[in-house]
């Protein structure tokens, strides 16, 4: 027998540290509900749930995007439904005013609120916003970058490239060239359309469709070798499309965006112009406002479309967010009943270690029977 190193006293203030540091460890887990506290509990499925949480803010970020992409939509179809009824009014004057019933006194009356009409079109479309943004002036979604001069795409001797429409064109930046046989635009990747057609400066206005890009050209008296923003050498013009509004949210242009094209509903995009106060103004007037409202109803299934794909995207997004929770629970959250069932025997455990240091501690006292 020995008394300097007592070896079953050391054993037991081992496996009783031990059996103290699983207690510590699983109260802490059942104090915060995670089976993962710290790295050291589990390293790689820490780095696998922390993964799993970006991915979830970000889809939470993107439920709460489509529901303020929604509620824009409902400030662009609200102000849409009251240019309808204003419309539909304009309709019943310019009508009114076609009639031999009515004299040209009457017409300048009638005429009266049908400026006042168009007036109070010019109003809603320069007043309905969200967030800064006009909605229905035709300039909300994808828009040309002006802070490089040759945005413009003004050229000199009376050529000019100014009108480009956008329809969901991605972020980049684009080349157009002018050669004797056509039109191409290229973006910076070397994707290329080519538009065949007569380009000698004396076609006046012409328009370039490019839609593989969602891109429109609207040139004037263009020429193969223009001077200006249009080389004399190479008949280039750059320019470049940065992203408004009008596109979706979802980490940047590309594939996770819902682009909406731009709707214009201002008196120039409805094409309603003149008077009613001649007959013949008037009858001008009934076929305008027919295409004018045929203009309101395209808007308005641009709208119910928008709306109806982020309402789907919505619904998804939170059905993955459900779904990734899962996942990342499965490895982060504790199993409250397992974890019960360790902390009891490891409390069994401590009483034990606990007694049998205590006897291991007393074992070097029967020496002193030997000493007697």
């Amino acid at each position: 027998m020995r008394i300097n190193t007592n070896v079953a006293s050391l054993n037991a203030q081992r496996m009783l540290a031990k059996t103290d540091a699983d207690a510590a460890r699983i109260m802490g887990r059942l104090s915060s509900g995670f089976r993962i506290n710290h790295a050291s509990d589990d390293a790689a499925g820490m780095a696998i749930a922390n993964k799993l949480r970006a991915d979830l803010r970000g889809l939470k970020q993107a439920s709460r995007n489509a529901e303020q992409a929604n509620a824009l939509l409902q400030v662009a179809e609200g102000a849409a439904q009251t240019i309808q009824s204003i419309v539909e009014r304009m309709k019943e004057l310019s009508i009114q005013a076609t009639s031999d019933n009515v004299d040209d006194a009457a017409r300048a009356k009638l005429d009266q609120e049908f400026t006042a009409l168009k007036d109070e079109i010019t109003r809603i479309v320069n007043t309905t916003k969200f967030n800064g943004n006009k909605l229905i002036d035709g300039s909300f979604g994808n828009k040309l970058d002006t802070s490089a001069g040759k945005s413009t795409l003004i050229g000199t001797a009376g050529v000019s490239a100014s009108s480009i429409t956008l329809s969901g064109a991605k972020q980049d930046s684009f080349t157009l060239t002018a050669a004797a046989d056509g039109v191409t635009l290229e973006d910076s990747s070397g994707n290329q359309q080519k538009i065949a057609g007569t380009v000698d400066g004396s076609q006046g206005e012409q328009t370039w469709n490019f839609t593989q890009f969602g891109i429109t050209v609207k040139t004037t008296n263009l020429g193969a070798t223009d001077s200006g923003t249009i080389d004399v050498a190479t008949g280039t013009v750059s320019f470049t499309v940065s992203v408004s509004g009008g596109q979706g949210s979802g980490g940047g242009a590309g594939a996770d965006d819902v682009a909406i094209t731009g709707i214009d509903l201002s008196l120039a995009g409805l094409g309603i112009s003149g008077s009613i106060d001649t007959k013949s103004n008037a009858q001008a007037a009934v076929g305008q406002i027919d295409a004018a409202i045929s203009n309101i109803a395209s808007a308005l299934g641009t709208i119910g479309a928008a709306q109806n794909r982020i309402q789907f995207a919505s619904d998804n997004v939170r059905t993955t967010i459900e779904n990734v929770s899962a996942a990342e629970s499965t490895i982060r959250d504790a199993d409250m009943a397992e974890e019960m069932s360790n902390f009891t025997k490891t409390q069994i455990l401590q009483q034990a270690g606990t007694a049998m240091l205590a006897q291991a501690n007393a074992a070097p006292q029967l020496v002193l029977k030997l000493l007697g």
